[in-house]
């Protein structure tokens, strides 16, 4: 049988149902909200006065998107406009769940990312995800690693650059290859500003890679992907990742990233390490066709973005999809633990003391999951967001 929940108020005060939070499952809960946070959880019966009931399937924290390119025909980088980029990517991810994300611009010129960086700033955007501050992706890179990255805007890591970024907006994740020229006094220079280091597109071996942890990295961008393979003779950068304390992206759109090598990455690492990211592109949540990351043109068949030359590209997943797939690979885990990957690990990778749980003080970004694992119903600062979907929720 179908129950339908009525939303009684664009702003629901009370929520009821099981709880997905901290890496493991709560009783049916009674949800209070107010101002935005959650004000008050305890376990009990089916309230009278609840606003939404989720009878089968769970209440979530919102999921977190620490590398989203773009969504819905737009891209961060190229866009003309890229306030009304920002927003149309905000408004697409809402609707598949991600509350929080990171708008991720790829290696440019230093005049477009110091215009983006300080119009991708953190920010509540209405009716959709928030931001967390940008994602520069490059463009200190390694060359022969770039992957997708034009090579003419690659440069190397200047300390007065850096200070150009920071003063303009202090981005929230840097990507950078960490044995390129200026690369360990860049990360000591950024993670004194409160800007998270994270290790990708490099041909690092494990001591240079040793070397980039030691001087402050705490991450690996799109773990595999744009780095050597890993080998038992030559660790390289992917050892190193995985041998240390480092959160590990992974792209989960089995694409980028076999199903068997995120058990194996899971199995190593454990999920409080372990973040599921989209790298969406324009192309995610938007059908096949022709889309642009930059200054480039890739082609999306709906599930998989390439140049035009064939090389990979980021991906036409949303992060529920990624989602979605995790649960499906890692039938060892239980739902709590899958979720927090694309949770409570993220908003941890950024300091975010507020995001990622349901509890009491967190902010009120929730997501509902029916028991497929298909969004129902999104909530940003305890705010219904638009939503395409259905709020039939499966008894």
């Amino acid at each position: 049988m179908v129950e339908r929940w009525h939303l009684m108020a664009e702003s629901p005060r009370v929520l009821w149902g099981r709880v997905l939070t901290d890496g493991r499952e709560l009783p049916p809960s009674r949800i209070e909200i107010g101002d935005g946070r959650v004000t008050r959880i305890e376990a009990a019966s089916r309230p009278a006065d609840a606003d939404i009931v989720v009878d089968a399937g769970w209440i979530a924290p919102g999921l977190i998107d620490l590398q989203v390119n773009g969504a819905a025909g737009a891209d961060l980088t190229a866009a003309d406009d890229p306030r009304a980029a920002l927003r149309r990517v905000a408004q697409a991810l809402a609707q598949h769940g991600v509350t929080a994300f990171c708008p991720t611009i790829v290696s440019s010129p230093l005049a477009l990312i110091l215009d983006r960086i300080g119009v991708y700033a953190a920010q509540r955007i209405g009716g959709g995800a928030e931001s967390l501050g940008a994602h520069v992706e490059g463009p200190f890179l390694d060359p022969q690693h770039r992957g997708v990255h034009e090579p003419h805007v690659l440069r190397d890591a200047t300390r007065d650059e850096i200070q150009r970024w920071l003063e303009t907006g202090r981005p929230a994740i840097v990507t950078l290859a960490p044995e390129r020229p200026g690369a360990l006094d860049a990360i000591r220079q950024l993670r004194a500003a409160s800007v998270v280091v994270s290790l990708g597109h490099s041909g690092a071996d494990k001591d240079q890679a040793r070397d980039g942890l030691d001087a402050g990295a705490t991450m690996a961008t799109h773990l595999f992907n744009a780095m050597p393979p890993l080998h038992h003779r030559g660790p390289g950068l992917v050892g190193a990742l995985l041998a240390s304390q480092a959160r590990l992206g992974v792209i989960a759109d089995g694409i980028h990233f076999d199903p068997l090598m995120l058990d194996l990455v899971v199995r190593s690492a454990g999920v409080a390490r372990v973040i599921l990211v989209s790298d969406a592109l324009a192309a995610a949540a938007a059908g096949p066709g022709q889309f642009v990351l930059g200054e480039q043109t890739v082609i999306s068949d709906g599930r998989t973005v390439r140049r035009t030359d064939g090389t990979l590209a980021g991906s036409a997943l949303l992060l529920d999809g990624c989602l979605r797939n995790a649960r499906a690979w890692l039938p060892q885990l239980s739902p709590a633990e899958i979720v927090r990957m694309a949770t409570q690990t993220p908003a941890e990778a950024l300091g975010l003391q507020r995001k990622g749980r349901v509890a009491v003080g967190a902010d009120a970004d929730l997501v509902i999951l029916d028991p497929d694992w298909q969004v129902r119903q999104t909530l940003v600062g305890g705010t219904l967001v638009p939503s395409a979907a259905s709020v039939e929720v499966p008894a």
